[in-house]
Order: C-alpha cells, then sequence, then structure tokens
C-alpha cells in the first residue's frame, strides 16, 4: 500500500476532490462546540460520540440531496460479515445513508443515541480514530491538554492555532534557503504498519461490498484530521489541520460531503438497486448446471449484501456467429427461443448481481470482482466480471482477447457476450490518483492510468478441488493446456496466470442424457501478446504467488515465458494433489503444513534491497532440480504417480539446462564461496586412528541428467498428461480422492488458510494476483501536479519506447 500513497496540500485537496460551498455562517452557530477534554483524551468511544455530536447538525442543516446520518460503531462489528476477507472488523464512525432499507441494517436494538452496528454495504464515508500516536499510520503534531489555568489554556491555544498553520506546509525551509524538504507522512515502525495495514483493508472492505469508483476516509488524532480519497489507483492524503483550534475546517470538510450527490461521493451511476420483479427472475430462472444454480441461490437473500442492477451498453454485446465451439467433445442443447423485443432494441443490457462470488483483497490494483449475474434481456445466468485495466498499450482487453480466441478456434476458454469500458453521463470511469504519485527513478515513467471494465461469459464452472477423481482433476488441468497451447500457436498469446483458481470445470450434459465435464482456463486479463515478452524493465511479476515457478520467483526481472507457465500448471497439479489424495504426509498434517509452507509459501527480502522485492523459490528450485516428485504418493506404482515422475524428470531436465551447474573447481565459484587454502603446518596435532579404513567408491560419481529445456514448448508436459489419461481405467482407480487435507485443525491461521480467507470465494473466476496492489505496467501522462510515493511495477522494453 506505501507505494500507491501521496499526500495533497488540504486546501489543495478540497479545492479538487471536494469542492463546492462552506457551510452557512448562521447554521454555523447552531452546530455543537467539539469538547476539546474529549477530542484530547484517551476514551475512543467518547471522541466517537463528540464527532457524532458535531456531524449530525451539519448534516441535518443540508436542506436536500442525499441525507446522511453519523453513526458511533467503536465497538459493534458487521454479524453479516461471513465468509469474506477481515471479518469482524469494525470502524470507529460512519455516515450512513437514511433510507429506509439502510436504516433497518444498521439500527440495532439496545443502542441508543448515536450507536449502530457496522454495516459495510452502507457505509458512505468513515471515521478512523487514534488516541496515541505511536499507532497512527500517518504524521501528526502530537498535542497534549494542559490543566484549566487561564494563562496556561490561552498559550496552549495560540499553541494549536500556530500548528494548525504550520501543518499546511508540506515541509521546512533548507538551511541554504532553498526550496522546503519533504517531510515523510507516512509513520514508520510494526504499530504504525500495523495500522496502515488496517487501514487498507478497510477500503479494500468497502471496494468487496460496494458498487465504489472512489472512498471517502477521515482520519482523526487529538483534534486534527487528514481526509484520504481511495480508487484503484491508490490513495491521496490530505495534510493535517488542526480543527480543535479552528472547528471550521471540520465542518468545511462536513458540509462539503452533504452537498455532494451520489456519484461525486464516488458511487457507480451505472448501478442501481434491482427491484423485487427483477430479484424473482433470477430466482426462478434455469440454470445450466447445478453449480451455476447453487452459486445463484448463495448470491440472493443474503443479509449484508443487497442486490443490484448493472447497466451495460448495448454496444458492449458480443457476436456469436464468428464463435467456434468450445469443445469438440461439448454438446449445447438447442436454445430457448426469445422473443426479439426482449433482445436487441434497447441501448442499455441489464445483469443482476448479488454477493459477489470472487473478489481481490487489494485496496489498489485491479479490483477484480465475480458475480453470478442474470440477464434480463436474454432470460439466463450469466457470470460478471468487474475490475479495473491499466491504460497501456500492452494491456490488452480481456473480452476481445476471448473473442479472437473462440474465432480462430481456441478451445477450452469461456465463451464472451459482452465487454467493455464502463462509461456514464460524466465520460469514461477512470482513477485519477496515479497523476499524484511520483515518476519511478529507475524508468522514467508513471504510474498508470487505470479504467473500469467489465465481462460477461457463458460458462458458469466449479472451482477445481470440486472434481469427482484425479482422473478428472488430471483431464482438466490437460485441457486448460490445451487451450493455453492453441493461444500460444494461433494468437500468440502467452496467459502468464495458472493457477488453481484461474482453472475451472464445467459441467454439462451430452446429446445422450450423460453428464460430462471439461476444463476452462479463465482469466486472461494479465496476458500478454508475444512482442511484449522480450525484456522486462522493472522487477515485478504476474502471477499467483504459491503457482509461479521458482526462476521468477527467485529472479523478479526476468522475463515471463512459456516455461513459467507450464511450470505453473505442473504446480497446480502438485497442489490439489496434496490436498486430496493419500500420500506420505497424509496422516501427519503439521509436516503436510510445514511442507507446503517451504515450498509454496516462502518469502523473503535480500539484504540490501532497498526495493524490498519479494523473492522466493529456493526450496521449490531444489526439488525440482531433484528430479523427484515433490509429493510422494502412498502408491506411486498408479497412472498417476508414472505422471508425477515424468514430470519432476522433466523438470529436472529443464532446470539443468537453463542453469547449469556451475564446477566447484572453477575459480569464480571459490571466489563466491569464499574458499581458502588449507595449511597442515595449523593442523599438527591431528591424528587418525582408523587410517586404515578400506573406502569403496571414494569417489563419488555425479548424477547423469540429460539436459533439455524440456518445457521451452507444450510438447513434454502435454504429451504426458495424455499418455497417462490414455492408461486404462482400472489403474486410475488404484487412487482415489480424499477429503481436503488443508482443512485439518494445524492448518487453522497458517498462512495458507490466511490467503484462502483474504482470496474468499474464488469459486467462479480467480485473480489470485501475488502482487494485486501494484500495477503491472506503466504509462507517461501528460503533466500533472505529483506528491511523494515509490512504485514497482513490471514494464517491458518495448512499452517504454513505444511511449
Amino acid at each position: 500500500m506505501l507505494s500507491k500513497l501521496c499526500e495533497l496540500d488540504f486546501d489543495e485537496f478540497l479545492e479538487r476532490f471536494m469542492p463546492g460551498p462552506d457551510m452557512p455562517p448562521e447554521l454555523v452557530v447552531e452546530v455543537p462546540v467539539v469538547n476539546s477534554v474529549v477530542l484530547l483524551g484517551t476514551n475512543e468511544s467518547d471522541i466517537c460520540d463528540e464527532l457524532c455530536k458535531v456531524a449530525q447538525p451539519v448534516f441535518d442543516r443540508f436542506p436536500h440531496g442525499d441525507k446522511l446520518v453519523a453513526k458511533n460503531m467503536n465497538h459493534n462489528p458487521d454479524d453479516s460479515d461471513c465468509d469474506d476477507y477481515g471479518e469482524q472488523l469494525k470502524v470507529d464512525v460512519s455516515f450512513y445513508p437514511v433510507d429506509d432499507d439502510a436504516k433497518c441494517d444498521y439500527t440495532c436494538p439496545g443502542l441508543k443515541r448515536s450507536r449502530a452496528a457496522t454495516r459495510w454495504a452502507w457505509i458512505s464515508l468513515l471515521v478512523e480514530i487514534k488516541t496515541t500516536h505511536k499507532y497512527c499510520a500517518f504524521e501528526f503534531e502530537e498535542k497534549k491538554l494542559e490543566k484549566k489555568d487561564n494563562g496556561r489554556n490561552a498559550e496552549h491555544r495560540d499553541g494549536l492555532q500556530e500548528s494548525a498553520a504550520v501543518d499546511k506546509d508540506q515541509g521546512r525551509a533548507a538551511d541554504d534557503g532553498g526550496p522546503p524538504t519533504p517531510k515523510p507522512f507516512v509513520r514508520t515502525g510494526e504499530a504504525a504498519e500495523r495500522a496502515l495495514g488496517r487501514m487498507g483493508k478497510y477500503i479494500a472492505k468497502l471496494f468487496r461490498r460496494q458498487h465504489r469508483l472512489h472512498i471517502s476516509t477521515l482520519y482523526v488524532f487529538k483534534g486534527q484530521v487528514r481526509v484520504l480519497r481511495s480508487d484503484r489507483a491508490g490513495t491521496i492524503v490530505s495534510t493535517p489541520v488542526n480543527f480543535q483550534a479552528d472547528p471550521s475546517l471540520l465542518h468545511k470538510v462536513l458540509w462539503r460531503y452533504a452537498c455532494m450527490n451520489q456519484v461525486e461521493r464516488g458511487f457507480d451511476p451505472t448501478v442501481t438497486r434491482a427491484t423485487v420483479d427483477e430479484i424473482e427472475a433470477m430466482r426462478s430462472c434455469p440454470a445450466m448446471n447445478n453449480a451455476a444454480g447453487a452459486y445463484r441461490d448463495a448470491a440472493l437473500d443474503q443479509p449484508g449484501w443487497p442486490v443490484y442492477k448493472i447497466t451495460m451498453r448495448h454496444g458492449d454485446l458480443i457476436d456469436q456467429q464468428s464463435m467456434q465451439p468450445i469443445a469438440d467433445e461439448f454438446y449445447e442443447p438447442e436454445k430457448l427461443s426469445i422473443p426479439e423485443d426482449r433482445v436487441g432494441t434497447s441501448d442499455e443490457v441489464c445483469f443482476i448481481v448479488g454477493k459477489r462470488r470472487s473478489a481481490t483483497n487489494s485496496p489498489a490494483g485491479r479490483g477484480m470482482r465475480g458475480y453470478i449475474a442474470y440477464d434480463v434481456s436474454r432470460r439466463r445466468l450469466v457470470f460478471l466480471k468487474d475490475h479495473w485495466r491499466p491504460c497501456i498499450k500492452s494491456s490488452l482487453f480481456e473480452g476481445e482477447v476471448l473473442q479472437s480466441m473462440r474465432s480462430t478456434g481456441v478451445q477450452y476458454v469461456p465463451t464472451p457476450l459482452a465487454a467493455g469500458i464502463v462509461q456514464d453521463e460524466m465520460g469514461v470511469q477512470e482513477t485519477c490518483t496515479q497523476d499524484f504519485l511520483p515518476v519511478d527513478e529507475r524508468t522514467g515513467c508513471y504510474a498508470p492510468r487505470q479504467e473500469h471494465y467489465r465481462l460477461v461469459v457463458k460458462e458458469i464452472g466449479e472451482p477445481l478441488e470440486e472434481h469427482k477423481s484425479p482422473y478428472e482433476l488430471v483431464k482438466t488441468i490437460w485441457h486448460a493446456l490445451y487451450g493455453h497451447r492453441q493461444a500460444w500457436e494461433l494468437n500468440e498469446l502467452l496467459h502468464r496466470d495458472i493457477s488453481a483458481g484461474n482453472i475451472l470445470i464445467f459441467r454439462y450434459i451430452d446429446k445422450n442424457g450423460g453428464k460430462q465435464s471439461i476444463g476452462i482456463l479463465i482469466d486472461w486479463d494479465l496476458c500478454k501478446d508475444k512482442k511484449y515478452l522480450e525484456s522486462v524493465l522493472r522487477p515485478s511479476r504476474a502471477g499467483t504467488w504459491q503457482f509461479m515457478s521458482a526462476r521468477l520467483l527467485r529472479n523478479p526481472g526476468e522475463k515471463h515465458e512459456i516455461a513459467d507457465d507450464l511450470e505453473s500448471s505442473i504446480h497446480v497439479l502438485h497442489w490439489m494433489l496434496f490436498r486430496f489424495v493419500e500420500h506420505s504426509l497424509t496422516d501427519s498434517p503439521d509436516l503436510l503444513l510445514s511442507r507446503i509452507l517451504s515450498v509454496y509459501e516462502e518469502k523473503g527480502v535480500a539484504k540490501g534491497d532497498e526495493r524490498k522485492s519479494d523473492l522466493g523459490g529456493a526450496t521449490k528450485r531444489t526439488v525440482l532440480r531433484s528430479g523427484n516428485p515433490i509429493i510422494e504418493l502412498k502408491n506411486p506404482n498408479t497412472s498417476l504417480g508414472r505422471l508425477l515422475q515424468r514430470l519432476a524428470t522433466l523438470c529436472q531436465q529443464h532446470y539443468y539446462a537453463v542453469e547449469p551447474v556451475i564446477s566447484s573447481k572453477s575459480k569464480s565459484s571459490s571466489a563466491l564461496a569464499g574458499a581458502r587454502p588449507v595449511s597442515h603446518e595449523a593442523l599438527p596435532n591431528l591424528r587418525n586412528r582408523f587410517n586404515n579404513d578400506i573406502v569403496r567408491n571414494r569417489t563419488l560419481a555425479k548424477p547423469e541428467v540429460d539436459a533439455y529445456e524440456a518445457l521451452s514448448n507444450h510438447v513434454e508436459v502435454f504429451g504426458a498428461l495424455w499418455d497417462a489419461l490414455c492408461e486404462p481405467s482400472e489403474e486410475w482407480a488404484k487412487v482415489t480422492r480424499t477429503d481436503d487435507q488443508f482443512k485439518e485443525p494445524e492448518f487453522e491461521c497458517s498462512a495458507v488458510t490466511q490467503r484462502s480467507a483474504a482470496q474468499s470465494s474464488q469459486r467462479s473466476s480467480a485473480s489470485k494476483r501475488s502482487l494485486e496492489g501494484k500495477s503491472v505496467d506503466s504509462e507517461r501522462p501528460g503533466p500533472a501536479k505529483r506528491a511523494r510515493s515509490t512504485t514497482t511495477d513490471l514494464q517491458s522494453l518495448q512499452e517504454i519506447r513505444e511511449e
């Protein structure tokens, strides 16, 4: 989150993001005076009540518009916050709408005065309060309330007023009379970092729960306030002002926010509340398979998750005439006859969505959310993906990618129905925070502008963990690689995020009434055209950490290759087998957890790396070079066991070819190891009483490995999977599926389950980027005022040349 933060002067912040009239003087006198003793005290709940006491009269005196109410939620988390990232979080103060639906939700019996429950679905603006500077995420002036003495009190007030004026400056003048040196505004230290992380969770939670383009928050400490504005590019933080010394500063912020309409407050105007009839139409719609029906039911009638209608333009619809079959064996029954008046005449296409099926958990980045949606015009269930894409030449439009692939015959990838950049009356919905982030010092490039994008696809699949047998698991992964191979050979596209969440099982009924399934490779929003893969300048990666190749984890500046995606598919297979088949660690869940953490979750930072780039993959690389499968089956003499050994050999051959072993006798290796000549004179008293031992084979033979870039193309891995699938069914019957071994108590609160919770409900579309909050590419926008921050992104040399 640090790389996506910048600071802006308070007055300029309000002028840019909260313009409007200030509170009329005749109304100011009706607002209660803030209690300084409470504000500068240590009781957060009392401070919450004090802020509500001031804010509510401001809101009440605004005569029209979308009215707000201020509520203290300091002790009341959201009890509807189930199966979602960061559960049981609670904020201090929230500004809620006053409409009946919201009021019924956040009002709790027994709570008096300004108290209410946290309801993420309805928060318009939240307030975070801190009483100790150590636990603040941002810098403030530390002030203490003096005893009530006339002289000392006056001195204290003067000091606070002076502080309020000084705080508007960005820094202090340099000794040589030059421009002021910027002061850091983000605090350091473990407590401050936790506070910043908590603030990031609040913002991420609101983005997951609501259809917001940006979010405003207030950060309060000892009568001072910073105003924050967050969009998917990052967060702009105002300089602090002292409203305890000058209450008009707080009045200005509250009044201007009250004067805003919902769009100005950051709510997406292309999304409205669904009607009762629309919700019932979705509920009664026939489902294409059991999973689609179950996911639809789970999206509706969920406390804390209102149902909305999303509107896309008619021009976003994708012509289906050019689409080739998703698979040769796939059978689709004749389509229902849909009246023309329900299909193509409107300028808008509407989809009903409830609780999201999948979502990322970062306050910045692509912000992917996936929904089971009801297509109002065509009366069918579909899957809707909503995310933000970087505006650079190398970043492809996923809808166009899918349309192109399916038109050229690529199979086992989703069928696009509609896709497009989201626009409203103000134009394209896009971020603005990037205009205030500084240039990257190494590349000379700015962070990219991001634009809102939606994609609707026909297929609703099940997650990979819903496979019925190891055979179906391997078949599903083979189908995904089939589509991956065709995309590369026919369209020169590389997926770059092969992961367990991005491979789905799509079930259907064949023409004979039998149950069938195919695998689908989804989430092509990070794919790259071949021409952009030649060189990488910025040290970052695309992909999901657990499944990324050992080479990329160890070398963040390396370009992404076919071999990296193929290795990722092997890691997906291993990961699922660790969970669902009997192996040597099945009866030792603590050892299983240790193995998973060491191989898949290993992460650290190189000593002296100021940019603190994450590194890993050392253990993963060691295992791959060994030529032994990462997982040892209870019964290796099976089709699956032979497949794992063959894949292990391919990985070993590949790593010996691309990373050959350096001879220990070479000068370079000796120098690196710090080798020194041995002086026998230094060992005069050592004696070996067993010097007559007979040692056989004293010179150990080096292992003979046929070094060969086995993963440089699809042939070897593809063939290994195919040959295994062609083995007799009785061989596959020797290995059966078990219950999920990651559900053992030893895995609770581990990095594995925490990551799973953070990426909760990655069921129908996964966007589990290990660096989700970091932009993958960059562009150089037009001139704009810059503030202080840093970025670590990925960009090819070709992109920089084009810019």
